[in-house]
């Protein structure tokens, strides 16, 4: 009877330990899903925060008068992540991993690098680098 008792035991435990390894995986999934969605919601922020930005610049400098000249600044990497920024056909365009973002903007003469840009209004027309 000894013999019996312990095997119940040994197999309630092992039911124990089963039920709970199965939680603790759920549990971990489900946070992995969430910590994945807040990165991808990052990413997203760090892209339309800058596309604004770069779109900020360009409006300010078509709506000033002839002479405006400044310098902004274009970040290397998007939360340490490589992506890339161009402007096409009065569109300001970033990518970052699957994420694309675009805005429509004045049209300029020029194109968008990463580091130091210039933005002059020069009779009306605006130059970028």
């Amino acid at each position: 009877m000894g013999k019996h008792i312990k095997a119940q035991i040994a197999i309630e435990f092992i039911l124990l330990v089963s039920v709970a390894f199965v939680i603790l995986i759920i549990f971990l999934t489900s946070v992995r899903s969430q910590a994945t969605d807040l990165n991808k919601r990052k990413d997203f922020v760090l892209v339309k925060d800058l596309a604004y930005k770069v779109q900020y610049e360009i409006n300010i400098a078509t709506q000033v008068k002839s002479g405006y000249n400044r310098t902004f600044f274009i970040p290397e990497k998007l939360g340490n992540k490589e992506y890339t920024i161009k402007i096409e056909k009065n569109e300001i365009t970033i990518r970052l991993e699957k994420l694309e973002f675009v805005l429509d903007i004045p049209e300029i003469n020029g194109n968008i690098n990463k580091g130091n840009n210039q933005i002059k209004n020069l009779g009306g027309v605006v130059y970028l680098n």
